[in-house]
């Protein structure tokens, strides 16, 4: 276990090393940051809503890079800000992210702070100010509007403070933005499902979405459309954005449909809490025999136990790897702080991006995928 995570840690310096083209400063070390343990959720939401009067960061040297980090020597503070803590995703992250950091000497002097904006982007705004203003050494953000958070965003990097966004971008240059799969699981999505039901029989589609301030930097529905124009002749029934990724607003939203279209054939869904959703209402309807195709996005314990258990209205799933991407996350975030690269200082004009792959999951390879998503890990940690 130990040798695997020496090898996470290495392989996300070398990725770095390929996808950001900068050079880091060579001054000497920060003074040590204050520090605390990790924060439970509801502790940061109530820290990040008192602003700070601190100096925002170390200053900038004069290349552009900002003054590195000793590992083992220096605190290094990272606070993640995700849409929300509430999903069961968040579990899978600070699996990663504890995993990623235990692989380092001293790793207790790297500290994670958990902030929980629940869904709400004006939250969000405050929190990366409040992070700026405390001098903390890399941000994680997923954006919830990713309009709105580009000012706070810019003003970080602009601070020497690394902004990584995850999954949901902010519409500014920053230093990294990782994505897990969005456009490439919506083609992959139709295209496995125009096999089964044939590219040229008359089927009828309907899409149950992200909320709709992300649609712009959440392309999985935009993937399976663009495959459904170019290859198919299929219609595209009803197309809804739910907010907050809620199971019952996915619910209500497929009870909804239900009652609208007699013929439904299809439903592809964005993320797997959706997914649930969709197929709690389509089983309340009676509808669940099969003849609705559903697909899914990402993999949770839910629809894995679902494609396990062998249910007729799941047809699959694209599998995300987030314990992967968040690892590799957190190995960006750790080299930036030892490096002092920040794409603000160095004066970045778009940002580099990161992305990861999917995998197509049946009842046929459920187990298999399931062991690699390391949910159980995960869930009892």
């Amino acid at each position: 276990m130990k040798l695997f995570k020496k090898v996470i840690a290495l392989a996300c310096a070398a990725a770095l090393c390929i996808t950001t083209l900068a050079a880091c400063g060579s001054s000497g070390a920060a003074p040590a940051a204050d520090t605390s343990s990790k924060s439970t959720a509801a502790a940061s939401t109530a820290a990040s809503t008192a602003a700070s009067s601190a100096p925002a960061v170390a200053p900038a040297t004069a290349d552009g890079s900002v003054t590195p980090k000793v590992l083992g020597t220096d605190e290094i503070r990272i606070a993640y800000i995700p849409i929300s803590t509430a999903g069961v995703t968040n579990k899978i992250v600070e699996l990663a992210f504890n995993d990623t950091i235990d692989a380092y000497k001293d790793s207790g002097k790297i500290t994670v702070d958990y902030f929980d904006p629940g869904y709400d982007a004006q939250k969000q705004i405050t929190m990366v100010n409040d992070a700026v203003n405390q001098g903390y050494n890399c941000i994680f953000l997923e954006c919830a509007d990713p309009v709105s958070l580009a000012t706070p965003v810019s003003d970080a990097e602009k601070a020497g403070i690394p902004v990584i966004t995850l999954n949901l971008n902010a519409e500014t240059p920053h230093t990294l933005h990782i994505r897990g799969v969005d456009y490439l699981s919506g083609w992959k999505a139709a295209e496995i499902l125009a096999e089964e039901l044939g590219a040229d029989s008359a089927k009828k589609v309907v899409i149950i979405d992200c909320p709709a301030p992300m649609a712009a930097t959440n392309l999985q529905s935009n993937g399976f459309l663009d495959y459904m124009d170019e290859n198919t002749n299929w219609e595209l029934l009803d197309h809804r954005n739910v907010d907050n990724f809620s199971q019952e607003g996915a619910n209500t939203a497929m009870r909804d449909i239900l009652t609208k279209y007699d013929q439904i054939d299809v439903v592809f869904n964005m993320m797997d809490d959706l997914t649930t959703g969709t197929l709690q209402a389509i089983e309340a309807a009676g509808r669940n025999d099969g003849s609705i195709l559903v697909y899914g996005n990402m993999g949770n314990p839910s629809t894995f136990d679902v494609l396990t258990n062998g249910s007729g209205d799941l047809y699959g799933l694209n599998f995300a790897d987030y314990y992967t991407e968040y690892c590799m996350a957190m190995g960006f975030a750790l080299y930036y702080a030892m490096t002092g690269i920040c794409g603000g200082t160095l004066g970045y004009t778009a940002t580099p991006e990161y992305a990861l792959t999917c995998w197509p999951v049946t009842p046929a390879n459920a187990d298999l995928y399931k062991t690699l998503s390391r949910w159980d890990l995960a869930l009892n940690q």
